[in-house]
C-alpha cells in the first residue's frame, strides 16, 4: 500500500473514531521507517492505548476513560495529519514549490513578530533618509520584505499541526495595530489555505478569533471566509468545532453575514456562465459603438465618417445611449453579486508575477517591486494610484491590470495618456467615493480565491472549494449552509431567506438540499416544498405542501400556481381548471391564467368552452405565438382542421417550437397528408433529439385526439415503420 493511501486509512479510521486500525495502518509505515516524524509520540499513543485495554480487560471502572480515548483519537490524528503535510511537501508539486521558497524560515513566534514590526518600522523611517540614497534604501526596504512575507506565507500554508501557544501568538499578531495591514491579510489567507487542505482545530479558531475581533475590515472578511471554508463535515473527533459553530450561530448579526456570504458563493461559482453572456450579449455592442480599434501599431481612435455625421446627425448620440446602455447593464450585474471581469483578466494571470502562489494573495500597493517598472514607464501619471484607490477590482485584477498597462503604455494615444491621469481614468469601473463596505471587501476576495483555484499553475494540488476535485474525504464544497455542522444552529433562522433567493434564481437541485436541512411552519417554507418536488418529477406529492399554505392563506397566488401547475403535470385537469379559475377571479386579466385553463379544459375535452376566449386572446395579441399554439391545438381538437392547418403554418414559419412540429404532423395526418405528416415527425425527432419510441408515447398520449379521425394504433406502428 502507498504511503498516501496508508496516511489517507489512517485517518478515515480516526474519523470512524476506530483507534485500533489507525495504530495498525500507522503502524506499517513507521516499521518500514521509523526515522519518520512522530515515532516517538506514536509509540506513546500505542502504549497508552494498550494500558487502556489491559485496564478494562481486568475489569476496573474508569470514569476518565472517554476523555482520553477521545484524547488519544486527537493525539494520533495530529501525529497523521503531520506525516501527511510532510508527505505532501516531497511529492506534491505545489507543496513542494511552497516547501523550497520557504526555504527552512525561522518560525519562532518572537522572529516573526520582530521582523513584520521591523519592517513598519524601516517604512516610517525613509521619510528621514537623504534624498540622495532614499529611493535606494526605499527599494531595499521593500525588496527585503517582499521576500519574508512571501517565505512566511509558503511555510504558514504548509505547516504542521498547530499548538494553543501558535494559535494565540497569531491571533495576537493578527489584531495587532503594529503590523500593517497588507501583511496580516496575507497571513490570513496562508492560514485559510492550510486548514482548508489539512483540518487543524488551532487553526480554524485562529479563524474565527480574528474573525469575531479584528477591527480592520478586510483582516475580518478574509477571516471570516477562511473559517467558513476550513469547516469539515464530521470532525467529531474534535467536537470544538460544532462548539465554536453553534456559538456563532448565536448572534443575529453574524447569521445574516453567513447568509450574503453563502449568496456570494453561488455568484462567485457562476464566474464563467456570466463570462458567456457579456461576451455573447453586452461586448460585442460595446465594441462596435466604441470609437477605438487594436491595429498593429497599438490603440488607435477611429476616423469619423464626415459622410455619416451630414446623413446622420443623431447616430453619434444614439451610439453612446447605446454604450452607456451596456456598460449600465454590465455594471448592474456586479452590483448583483457577478464576477463581470473574470473573462476579462484570467489571460493576464500569465505574467511571471502569478507564479508565486503569495500573489495572488497580495493586496494592491503602489511600493510593490513589481509595479516599479509601470511607474517608471507611466511618469507622473496618478494612474496607478486611482487604480489603487478606485478601481472596482479584486487585488490580483489591479496587478494584472497595472503588468498589461506596463506592455502597452508607449501604443496609447496621446489623449488616453492625458485621460489616464484624471479620476476619469477608469469611468465606470471604478468604484464610488464611499468606504467600501463588508460586503463589497468579501466579494472582491471571492473573487481572487476563485481566480487562484481556477488559474494558477498548481491549483489542481488543492481542494477546490468551487468544485469537488476530489481531494479531500472531509470537504464539502461551498455550500456550507447544508453542511451537518450548521444544522440545528441559529442558522437556520435565515435558511428560509436563502431558499427564496434559490427558488428566485432556479437553482432548484440547490434548493431541494437546503430544504431537507431545516423545518418552518412559515407558508413560504411548504410553497418551496412543493415547487421542488415538482423540479424533481415528484408533482404527486406538491399537493400536500400548497394545499397546507393554502389553509393559511386561501389567495396566495404563488401556492395556488403551483398547485395548479402540479396538477397539469399529474395530468388532474379537472383540478387545474378548477385552481386556474380561482387565479382568474383574483386577477382577471392575467393571460397566462386564462390560457392554462384553456389547457385543462381542451385536455377535459370541453372545446366548446374555450373558442370564443381562445379567439378573443388571439385579437388581442397577434403576435403571441403562444397563444396562436393554445388555438391550434382547439382548432385540431374541434376538428377545425383548415383553421388549425393555417395556424400551424404560421407557427411552423415563424419560431417553432418543438411541440409545434409534433401538433403540425397531427393535423396533417388527420387530413390525409401522410408523407407531409411523416416528415414533420421526422423534423420533431431531430429538433427534439428523441426516437421513435418517444414518438410512440407521444402517440399514446394523444389517443383521444388521434381517434377523433379515426387513426388506430395500427395506423401508429405504420407511421413509425414509414419513418424509417
Amino acid at each position: 500500500m502507498k504511503v498516501e493511501e496508508i496516511l489517507s486509512k489512517a485517518i478515515n479510521c480516526l474519523m470512524d473514531k476506530r483507534l485500533d486500525n489507525a495504530i495498525e495502518a500507522l503502524e506499517q509505515l513507521y516499521s518500514q521507517r521509523p526515522s519518520l516524524m512522530g515515532h516517538s509520540e506514536f509509540d506513546t499513543i500505542k502504549s497508552d492505548y494498550q494500558l487502556m485495554v489491559d485496564y478494562m480487560g481486568r475489569g476496573f471502572a474508569d470514569n476518565q476513560r472517554e476523555s482520553l480515548y477521545k484524547t488519544l483519537l486527537q493525539r494520533l490524528y495530529r501525529v497523521a495529519a503531520d506525516l501527511e503535510i510532510s508527505w505532501r511537501c516531497k511529492n506534491i508539486g505545489a507543496y513542494v514549490d511552497a516547501f523550497r521558497v520557504s526555504d527552512r524560515l525561522n518560525t519562532n513566534h518572537d522572529f516573526v513578530r520582530t521582523v513584520l514590526e521591523t519592517y513598519v518600522s524601516d517604512v516610517a523611517m525613509l521619510s528621514l533618509q537623504p534624498e540622495s540614497t532614499r529611493e535606494q534604501k526605499k527599494a531595499d526596504v521593500y525588496d527585503r520584505h517582499l521576500l519574508f512575507i512571501g517565505r512566511l506565507f509558503n511555510a504558514l500554508w504548509t505547516s504542521c499541526q498547530w499548538t494553543d501557544d501558535d494559535c494565540l501568538f497569531y491571533t495576537e499578531l493578527l489584531l495587532s495595530p503594529t503590523v500593517v495591514s497588507s501583511d496580516q491579510q496575507i497571513i490570513v489567507s496562508a492560514i485559510s489555505i492550510g486548514a482548508m487542505n489539512q483540518f487543524d482545530i488551532n487553526k480554524f479558531k485562529t479563524l474565527v478569533n480574528v474573525y469575531r475581533q479584528a477591527t480592520d475590515e478586510h483582516v475580518r472578511q478574509r477571516a471570516l471566509v477562511g473559517w467558513v471554508l476550513s469547516v469539515f463535515e464530521g470532525m467529531d473527533i474534535f467536537p470544538e468545532q460544532d462548539a465554536v459553530v453553534r456559538e456563532l450561530c448565536t448572534n443575529p448579526a453574524t447569521t445574516r453575514e453567513l447568509l450574503t456570504l453563502q449568496i456570494q458563493f453561488f455568484y462567485s461559482q457562476d464566474a464563467e456562465k456570466d463570462n458567456d453572456k457579456i461576451q455573447r450579449d453586452i461586448m460585442p455592442d460595446i465594441m462596435s459603438n466604441s470609437n477605438l480599434t487594436i491595429g498593429r501599431l497599438g490603440i488607435i481612435e477611429k476616423e469619423e465618417d464626415a459622410l455619416e455625421n451630414i446623413l446622420h446627425q443623431d447616430a453619434e448620440d444614439k451610439r453612446m445611449e447605446q454604450l452607456e446602455e451596456k456598460v449600465r447593464k454590465m455594471m448592474d450585474m456586479q452590483k448583483q453579486g457577478s464576477d463581470i471581469y473574470f473573462g476579462g483578466f484570467r489571460q493576464m494571470k500569465r505574467f511571471p508575477f502569478f507564479n508565486d502562489m503569495v500573489s495572488w494573495f497580495t493586496p494592491f500597493y503602489l511600493e510593490h517591486p513589481a509595479l516599479r517598472p509601470t511607474i517608471k514607464n507611466l511618469g507622473d501619471s496618478q494612474f496607478l494610484h486611482i487604480l489603487m484607490e478606485k478601481g472596482n477590482f479584486c487585488e490580483s485584477d489591479k496587478y494584472s491590470f497595472a503588468l498589461a498597462l506596463e506592455q502597452i503604455v508607449n501604443q496609447l494615444p496621446a489623449n488616453i495618456k492625458e485621460v489616464m491621469g484624471s479620476e476619469a481614468a477608469l469611468g465606470p469601473l471604478a468604484a464610488s467615493d464611499e468606504p467600501q463596505d463588508a460586503i463589497s471587501i468579501r466579494r472582491t476576495y471571492l473573487q481572487d480565491l476563485y481566480r487562484f483555484f481556477r488559474l494558477y499553475r498548481t491549483a489542481n494540488d488543492f481542494i477546490n472549494p468551487f468544485e469537488d476535485t476530489g481531494k479531500g474525504d472531509f470537504m464539502a464544497d461551498t455550500f456550507f449552509f447544508t453542511y451537518k455542522t450548521f444544522m440545528g444552529t441559529g442558522l437556520d433562522d435565515v435558511k428560509l431567506r436563502l431558499a427564496l433567493h434559490l427558488y428566485k434564481h432556479q437553482q432548484m437541485s440547490e434548493l431541494a438540499d437546503l430544504l431537507t436541512t431545516f423545518q418552518s411552519n412559515d407558508a413560504r417554507y411548504a410553497i418551496l416544498m412543493g415547487y421542488t418536488n415538482i423540479s424533481v418529477g415528484k408533482p404527486e406529492f406538491a399537493y400536500q405542501f400548497f394545499d397546507y399554505a393554502l389553509e393559511v392563506e386561501p389567495d396566495n397566488q404563488w401556492a395556488l400556481k403551483g398547485k395548479a401547475r402540479a396538477a397539469l403535470d399529474c395530468q388532474d385537469y379537472g383540478t387545474a381548471e378548477e385552481v386556474y379559475a380561482r387565479l382568474l377571479k383574483l386577477e382577471p386579466s392575467q393571460k397566462g391564467y386564462t390560457m392554462n385553463r384553456c389547457v385543462a379544459l381542451l385536455k377535459l375535452g370541453r372545446t366548446g368552452e374555450v373558442r370564443d376566449e381562445l379567439f378573443r386572446l388571439d385579437y388581442e395579441y397577434p403576435d403571441d405565438m403562444n397563444v396562436k399554439r393554445v388555438l391550434a391545438w382547439a382548432m385540431l381538437s374541434d376538428k377545425s382542421l383548415d383553421k388549425a392547418a393555417q395556424l400551424y403554418d404560421t407557427l411552423l414559419a415563424e419560431s417553432p417550437a418543438h411541440e409545434d412540429y409534433l401538433n403540425g404532423g397531427y393535423c396533417q395526418w388527420a387530413m390525409g397528408n401522410i408523407q407531409r405528416a411523416a416528415d414533420l415527425f421526422r423534423e420533431w425527432m431531430t429538433k427534439s433529439g428523441k426516437g421513435r419510441d418517444q414518438l410512440l408515447k407521444e402517440f399514446h398520449s394523444d389517443t383521444d385526439t388521434l381517434s377523433r379521425y379515426g387513426i388506430t394504433e395500427t395506423d401508429c406502428f405504420l407511421m413509425l415503420s414509414m419513418l424509417g
